[in-house]
């Protein structure tokens, strides 16, 4: 007579572990993903904003692509599913204009002529860079990065050397100058500031040509429009800017 109630005791403990895994399973199922196109210098400060979004949003899981603003274009005129497009200039928020129709810009960002502290050629202006056998790069001019870049040296007007290489976006114009593949580079003013232990900024005579501005704005094909709208207001938020700002960017009206 012993024996089943031994069994009755096993099963009972047994049946809160068999229980828990597909309660666990359910609730993932039932999250739901908000995707952000967002330009590859936005990594660090919309990676912050995603965690307090997902924060005040228990059921939300925010997923970024970080890649240059016009690579994300051409994709999402391409296609590619997204809720948000967060751009490094108004030119490739233009190409996206059917799919993104209303945007507000939300920062600026200057590209500045970065150097490794103590480099070997002593370079403390833009000027600089024509000394011979230094090694510079910025992005390509397709990028934000690489536009902003031009229109910075165009404003100097004395620059004849040539950078070595031309980037397909800023993160990796940083990686190559933080690892000393490079004496100098042209990046944008957060990356100095992420990176200010190790790095050196010169400023371009002209600010405005060094200046790219930020648009944001929900894609019209999106499936979670209300949440899309709620990260865009997360971004235009007193918080949003001041993370932005601590970072580097520039605050706008």
């Amino acid at each position: 007579m012993k024996r089943p109630s031994i069994f009755i005791v096993i099963a009972l403990a047994i049946l809160p572990l068999v229980a828990t895994p597909a309660h666990a399973s359910l609730k993932r199922n039932s999250s739901t993903t908000l995707t952000i196109f967002a330009a590859s210098s936005l990594g660090q400060t919309f990676t912050t904003i995603g965690k307090a979004f997902e924060a005040k949003n228990r059921d939300v899981s925010v997923q970024f692509s970080f890649l240059a603003s016009s690579t994300l274009a051409t994709q999402l005129n391409a296609g590619a599913p997204a809720d948000v497009f967060a751009s490094a200039s108004v030119s490739d928020m233009a190409a996206v204009k059917l799919l993104v129709p209303d945007t507000t810009i939300f920062t600026a960002n200057r590209v500045v002529l970065a150097t490794p502290r103590g480099n070997n050629f002593h370079i403390n202006k833009i000027i600089d860079l024509n000394k011979r056998g230094l090694k510079w790069i910025q992005c390509a001019p397709i990028v934000p990065c690489g536009a902003a870049a031009n229109a910075a040296m165009a404003s100097e007007g004395r620059i004849t050397s040539k950078p070595v290489s031309l980037e397909p976006k800023v993160s990796s114009v940083v990686a190559k100058l933080v690892n000393g593949e490079v004496d100098a580079a042209i990046i944008y003013h957060s990356d100095y500031v992420a990176n200010k232990g190790v790095l050196r900024e010169i400023r371009f005579k002209s600010a405005q040509a060094a200046t790219t501005q930020y648009p944001i704005g929900v894609v019209k094909t999106s499936s979670q429009s209300v949440l899309a709208k709620r990260f865009v207001e997360m971004v235009l938020s007193a918080y949003g800017r001041k993370i932005l700002a601590e970072a580097g960017f520039i605050r706008v009206p």
